[in-house]
């Protein structure tokens, strides 16, 4: 019975998280393509610029926090975790408001001036709400509530599409889509609060700066990991585009994207099951039912991969038409989708691995293992791109996935399951 609690609670999470992240993607392309039909592709390049430099901000100025915790979170009690959350909530906000600093201050006058400045400086507004929602969220998430937060992400977001939309309508141009995307944010904060607030979990701020440290130097390998994850991913796109222009990046980031939001679906399972792992990590009888939560695991995720996977190869010419049109390179953009497709169980695998290493507090020993395999991935793209082109990419990006797997699983059975099958027979 406990078992098929978990497995439905596991269920539930992924299905939450998987709708709320289909929602906020289609409402993306929604106002997207309404805002270039009414300012143009320059107006909405100003956007998306925006919106990448607060994305990129945001996420060196998260400092792992987020994943930090969420697995934290579903370890502790009411009274730890409104001192834990005290602390984060702390150190988020003083990383957004360094970020906003050094966005206005330092990187757009530099970097972006002109029209894009002031657009910029608006989206830069979103990075303290944001920050703030990140650990709102990882406490939900910690509770495996995560149909509130998925429920109250979606919400948010089309209220400020709706916002935005109707701004348009009455001469609005992206800025003033860019208020409405901070209001948005500023929306899900006060609905986050709410629900902590009924739960009766209050942020405790006494004593944080003692812990500060702490947190901060168990959080920092979470976001290693994340900084390496974005070079090890765009690394083939930054060669081709060196080595062969922006014809050949953009067949072969048609592909790669499409082959991204292939993993909607497995990526939301384990995003929910991460709570699940940390949670079993407290007591000895929840270590020793981490192998067996594993081996169920494997099967399952196998299976949505070979859903979406098959599913995606055999429709692969509908959808790149579908996404694309009829351009030129389509045809090899669809080979390019089918042969990374290959790669999913890879990929799928070796993240099902490190959230098992993360969850058991190796996160330092999957830095390590990341930034060896980006090392080797960018040594590999640099001899194959030059002579092969995209297919010099796809073929690295396949033995790049098959390393992370052989590497991360080697890391799970030496640190993971060995030290439970120690403890198991000292018991």
């Amino acid at each position: 019975m406990v078992r098929r609690y978990a497995l439905l609670r596991v269920g539930k999470n992924a299905l939450a998280l998987l709708f709320g992240r289909i929602g906020v993607l289609l409402l993306g392309l929604w106002l997207n393509g309404q805002l270039t039909r009414t300012v143009g592709v320059a107006g909405l390049g100003r956007y998306l610029l925006a919106l990448t430099v607060e994305g990129i901000t945001l996420a060196v100025a998260n400092a792992g926090l987020n994943i930090y915790a969420t697995r934290e979170f579903s370890r502790v009690k009411d009274d730890a975790a409104a001192s834990l959350l005290g602390v984060v909530l702390i150190l988020k906000v003083l990383l957004a408001l360094t970020g906003i600093f050094m966005i206005n201050g330092l990187v757009a006058p530099w970097f972006f001036p002109g029209p894009r400045r002031l657009v910029i400086a608006w989206a830069s507004l979103g990075l303290l709400p944001q920050a703030i929602n990140g650990g709102l969220e990882a406490l939900l998430k910690g509770r495996q509530r995560m149909e509130l937060s998925s429920m109250i992400e979606l919400t948010a977001r089309f209220a400020a599409v709706l916002g935005g939309l109707a701004w348009l309508a009455q001469g609005g141009d992206e800025r003033h889509v860019l208020v409405c995307y901070v209001v948005g944010h500023l929306l899900a904060t006060v609905a986050l609060g709410g629900v902590l607030v009924r739960w009766g979990v209050v942020p405790r701020w006494r004593g944080w700066r003692k812990r500060a440290a702490k947190v901060l130097g168990e959080a920092i390998p979470f976001a290693g990991v994340d900084l390496v994850s974005i070079l090890y991913r765009r690394m083939d796109l930054l060669l081709l585009s060196y080595w062969h222009g922006d014809g050949v990046v953009g067949i072969y980031g048609a592909a790669y994207r499409l082959w991204e939001t292939l993993g909607l679906l497995p990526s939301s399972f384990l995003d929910a099951l991460f709570p699940e792992l940390a949670r079993r990590t407290v007591t000895p009888t929840g270590r020793m039912q981490l192998r067996r939560l594993y081996r169920r695991g494997v099967p399952l995720l196998l299976l949505l991969i070979l859903v979406v996977g098959g599913t995606g190869f055999w429709l692969a010419p509908q959808l790149m038409v579908l996404l694309y049109g009829g351009v030129a390179g389509v045809d090899v953009a669809t080979h390019l989708f089918r042969t990374l497709i290959l790669a999913l169980p890879f990929t799928y695998l070796y993240l099902f691995n490190g959230h098992l290493l993360y969850a058991t507090g190796e996160q330092g020993r999957v830095l390590v293992t990341m930034a060896a395999v980006t090392v080797g991935n960018g040594l590999l793209n640099a001899l194959l791109i030059p002579r092969w082109s995209y297919w010099g990419a796809a073929i690295v990006a396949l033995a790049a996935e098959a390393a992370l797997l052989l590497a991360l699983s080697t890391l799970a059975r030496r640190w993971v399951f060995s030290r439970i099958a120690v403890e198991g027979a000292a018991g």
